[in-house]
C-alpha cells in the first residue's frame, strides 16, 4: 500500500512542482515496478504444496518442446487446484506421454508442483530469472493426465492453436530439419524446433537476433508496407492522394500488429510496436523529432506497458542499437561528398556495421560472457538477406498456405536460400576463431568496456578515438586472478543431482566429476561445467577425477574432454573409457604448494559401484578439502582402516547425503567445520537426509546444500581459515528465494 501512495503523492507532486517531476517521475516509476514485482512473486506456488499430487484443469499456453522422450510445455491453469490457490501459470515436463500434447489443447492432470528454481553457477544460464519474467508461479511434471472438454473459447487460445496450424503446415511444406525450424522461426517467432547446434552457431556468429521476430523484422515490415502504400496512393485521385501520410501510416501500423500478432505478442515485438507507433504519430502529424525525443517517448511508453523489460538483456540491445543505427546512420563526412552512391551507401553500412558491434559489446559481455569474431561480417551480410528477401518471403509464403501448392512452392524456394545462408553460417562458426569466451568482468574492466566504447565511437568530435580501442582491449584480455602460490579455491558446481567441482591453483587446474547427461539432451559438462570454465577464465584442464561411472558424475565428460582434449582423465575403476589411468590409494602429486592425494579405493579393492569411487584430498597449509564421490557405509569403513587421519576443514558429502552413508564413526573421524552437499532443491529423496544432517552438524560442522546456496566457492588462503562463499548469497535479487550465505 506504500508504494500505492508513494505513486499517488509523486502525481500530486508533479502537479503543483513541476520543477521535481525528473525526480518524481523517477520514484513513481519504481513504485509501479516494484508493484509489478509483488505481484509476481505473490503468484509463486506454496511452499507447502511441493512433491504434493495436485489435480488441476488447464489448457496448454504456449508451444510444446518435445525432447528425448518428454514434452515441456506452459499450462494456463482455470479449474481443479483441489481448493488451493495455485499460480495462473506453471511450466510442466510430461515423461513418455500418453497423448499428443498440442498448442491450445485442455488438460485435465495430476502434478506434482515446486517453486520456480534454477540452478545457480558462475557464469551460467539464470533459468530462474527467465521463469520470473515469462510469469510461471511454479514448474512440475505431469503424473497422469487425460484431454478434457472446455466450452468457454478464450480468443488467447484459439489464436494460439491458429498459429500452432501455421508451424506444422510449415513443417510438412519444408522437409528439411534446419530449414523448417528457422523458417518457422521468422515466421510466427517460435523456435520449438531448435536443437544445440542451432543455437551454438547463431551464437557464435552473433546473429541470434536474426531468427527472433525482433524490432528489426517488425520496423523493416513496416517501412516496406508504408513506402508501398505511399507509392501506391500518390498515385491515385488527387482528392486522397493529399491522405499519403496517413493512409500509409495506417496500413504500416496494422501490418506491424499482424506481424506481431503472428509472433504471438512477444515482448520484443511489443516494444518494437511502440517504437513504430510513436515514430508514425510523427510522421502523421508532420513534426520533425529528435532522436532523444523519439527514444525517450517510445522508452516511456515500453516502461509503462512491462516495468520489468529492464531485467532483460534485449531491451539495452533493442535501445542501444536503434540509437546507433539513428546516429551512425546520420553521419556524413567530408570525404565521402565526392564518392558515388553505390560507394557511398556500401561505407555508410560497414560504418554502421561496425559501430553497432562496437556499441553494444560492453552490454553483450555482459549479458552472455562471449564475444563474436565474426559477427560483423556475419552480420554485414546476413542481415540485408535476412531482411529483405528471407523474412518477406516468409511472411507471402505464411499467408500463401492458404492456397497449399503456391504456399509450398514459396516455403521451397525459401527453404533452399534459407540452407545456402545456414550453410555460409555454420561455416564461419565452425571456425576456432569465430568467438572468445569472456571470463567474468570486474565491475572497473566493466566501466573501462563502457567508457573505451563511447570513445571509439564515431559519433562525436573528441580527440582520442584510437584510445578508445586500447581502453576497451584492458577489460577483454584481462584475467581472473588466480590463487597465491600455496592456496587453492574449489567450486562445487550446482547441477542438481550429480557432482562438479572445480578446483584451482596457482598454475593448474583440476575438474572432479562433470555432473550427469539427461535423455532431454541437457548436458551439465556442455551448459554448466564449461561455462564457469569460461567464467573463471581458464584455457588450460590439466586432469579430471571421475570418481564412478555413474550418469550424475561421469555424463558430462564427453562435453568436457570435447573443449579440453588434453586434459589427463583419472578414473574410477568401473570406468572403462577414454584409456584412462584408474584411481587407487597412494597416487600422489603437488601443484604450487598444494597437495593431492588419492586416498580410496586400494589397488584390488573387490565391492564395484558407489563403493568403488575415488577419494581425493586436497591439503595446503590453511586447511584440507576431502571429495568423496559416492562412497557408501563399507567404502567409508574401508577408508577409515587404510588413514591415518582423515580430519578435514570442509568436505563434499558422500553421496549426496543419502542414508546409506555418513556413518556416525565416518562423521566422527572427519569433524569438518563445513560439510558440502550436491544434491537439488526439493529433491524427491529428500537428500539431505535429516539423520545425516544430524550427524554432521552434530560433530560441530556447518552443513550447506548447492540446492539452496547455489554454487559455492571454497577459498584456502595460504594462511587462515577457509573462507566459503554461494552464488546465491551475492545478490539477493526477488526472483530468487534463497539468499544462500
Amino acid at each position: 500500500m506504500w508504494l500505492v501512495a508513494g505513486a499517488g503523492g509523486a502525481a500530486i507532486a508533479i502537479r503543483l512542482r513541476l520543477q521535481w517531476r525528473w525526480p518524481v517521475w523517477l520514484v513513481a516509476g519504481l513504485a509501479v515496478a516494484c508493484l509489478r514485482i509483488d505481484a509476481r512473486t505473490d503468484d509463486r506456488l506454496d511452499a507447502a504444496l511441493t512433491g504434493q499430487n495436485l489435480q488441476v484443469d488447464g489448457w496448454v499456453d504456449g508451444f510444446v518442446r518435445p525432447t528425448g522422450g518428454q514434452l515441456s510445455f506452459p499450462l494456463r491453469i482455470v479449474g481443479g487446484a483441489d481448493g488451493f490457490d495455485l499460480p495462473a501459470r506453471v511450466r510442466l515436463t510430461w515423461y513418455d506421454p500418453p497423448l499428443e500434447v498440442t498448442p491450445g489443447m485442455d488438460l485435465a492432470l495430476t502434478v506434482r508442483l515446486r517453486q520456480p528454481h534454477g540452478l545457480r553457477n558462475p557464469g551460467g544460464f539464470d533459468y530462474e530469472r527467465w521463469l520470473f519474467l515469462e510469469g510461471y508461479g511454479a514448474t512440475g511434471y505431469v503424473r497422469a493426465g487425460m484431454t478434457r472438454i472446455d466450452s468457454v473459447r478464450r480468443p488467447a487460445r484459439q489464436w494460439l492453436k491458429h498459429r500452432a496450424a501455421i508451424a506444422a503446415r510449415i513443417h510438412e511444406a519444408v522437409p528439411a530439419r534446419n530449414a523448417a525450424a528457422l523458417l518457422t522461426a521468422l515466421a510466427i517467432g517460435e523456435r520449438f524446433a531448435f536443437e544445440e547446434q542451432h543455437w551454438q552457431t547463431l551464437r557464435r556468429t552473433g546473429t541470434s537476433h536474426l531468427v527472433a521476430i525482433s524490432g528489426l523484422h517488425v520496423g523493416i515490415v513496416s517501412a516496406l508496407i508504408f513506402f508501398l502504400t505511399r507509392w501506391l496512393w500518390l498515385r491515385g485521385p488527387l482528392t486522397l492522394a493529399v491522405y499519403d501520410l496517413e493512409a500509409s501510416a495506417v496500413t504500416s501500423f496494422l501490418s506491424a500488429v499482424g506481424y506481431a500478432a503472428l509472433a504471438g505478442f512477444s515482448v520484443p515485438a511489443q516494444r518494437a510496436l511502440i517504437m513504430l507507433v510513436v515514430a508514425l504519430v510523427s510522421v502523421v502529424l508532420r513534426r520533425r523529432t529528435t532522436m532523444l525525443a523519439g527514444l525517450s517517448i517510445a522508452l516511456l511508453f515500453v516502461l509503462l506497458w512491462d516495468p520489468l523489460a529492464p531485467l532483460s538483456a534485449s531491451f539495452w540491445l533493442s535501445f542501444a542499437a536503434v540509437a546507433l543505427i539513428w546516429q551512425l546512420g546520420s553521419l556524413r563526412t567530408l570525404a565521402e561528398r565526392d564518392l558515388g552512391i553505390v560507394r557511398r551507401w556500401w561505407r555508410g553500412v560497414v560504418r554502421t556495421q561496425l559501430g553497432i558491434t562496437i556499441g553494444l559489446l560492453p552490454i553483450v559481455a555482459l549479458a552472455f560472457g562471449e564475444l563474436s569474431i565474426v559477427s560483423p561480417l556475419a552480420n554485414l551480410l546476413a542481415i540485408p538477406f535476412f531482411s529483405l528477401v528471407l523474412v518477406p518471403l516468409a511472411l507471402v509464403a505464411t499467408l500463401a498456405l492458404a492456397v497449399p501448392p503456391v504456399g509450398a512452392v514459396l516455403f521451397g524456394c525459401a527453404a533452399t536460400l534459407m540452407q545456402w545462408s545456414w550453410v555460409l553460417l555454420s561455416g564461419l562458426a565452425a571456425q576456432p576463431w569465430a568467438a572468445t569466451p569472456l571470463p567474468q568482468i570486474a565491475s572497473w574492466q566493466m566501466l573501462l568496456l563502457f567508457f573505451g566504447a563511447v570513445i571509439a565511437l564515431p559519433v562525436h568530435a573528441l580527440p582520442g578515438r584510437q584510445l578508445g580501442w586500447i581502453v576497451m582491449l584492458v577489460p577483454l584480455v584481462a584475467r581472473p586472478a588466480r590463487p597465491e602460490e600455496g592456496a587453492f579455491e574449489a567450486n562445487v558446481l550446482d547441477v542438481g543431482h550429480g557432482l562438479a567441482v572445480v578446483v584451482q591453483t596457482h598454475d593448474h587446474t583440476l575438474l572432479y566429476d562433470a555432473g550427469a547427461r539427461y535423455r532431454s539432451g541437457f548436458d551439465t559438462g556442455r551448459e554448466i561445467v564449461l561455462p564457469a570454465l569460461r567464467h573463471f577464465g581458464i584455457e588450460t584442464l590439466d586432469r579430471i577425477v571421475i570418481s564412478h561411472a555413474d550418469n550424475d558424475h561421469a555424463g558430462g565428460l564427453d562435453a568436457v574432454l570435447t573443449e579440453f582434449p588434453d586434459a589427463e582423465p583419472i578414473v574410477g575403476p568401473d570406468v572403462d573409457r577414454y584409456g584412462a589411468t584408474h584411481c587407487r590409494r597412494g597416487q600422489h602429486w603437488s601443484w604450487d604448494d598444494v597437495e593431492f592425494e588419492i586416498l580410496h579405493p586400494p589397488a584390488g579393492y573387490a565391492r564395484r559401484g558407489n563403493d568403488n569411487s575415488c577419494v581425493l584430498r586436497i591439503a595446503t597449509s590453511s586447511g584440507v578439502l576431502l571429495l568423496t564421490g559416492d562412497i557408501e557405509t563399507r567404502g567409508e569403513q574401508t577408508l577409515i582402516a587404510a588413514t591415518r587421519n582423515l580430519s578435514s576443514d570442509v568436505i563434499v558429502v558422500p553421496h549426496h547425503g543419502s542414508a546409506t552413508s555418513s556413518s556416525a564413526f565416518f562423521t566422527a573421524q572427519v569433524r569438518p567445520r563445513y560439510a558440502v552437499v550436491s544434491a537439488a532443491f526439493a529433491n524427491q529423496w529428500g537428500f539431505p537426509k535429516p539423520d545425516v544432517r544430524a550427524r554432521w552438524e552434530g560433530t560441530g560442522g556447518r552443513m550447506l546444500m548447492t540446492g539452496d546456496a547455489g554454487a559455492i566457492a571454497i577459498t584456502f588462503p595460504p594462511q587462515g581459515e577457509p573462507v566459503l562463499r554461494s552464488e546465491r548469497g551475492r545478490w539477493p535479487l526477488p526472483w530468487r528465494l534463497e539468499t544462500g550465505l
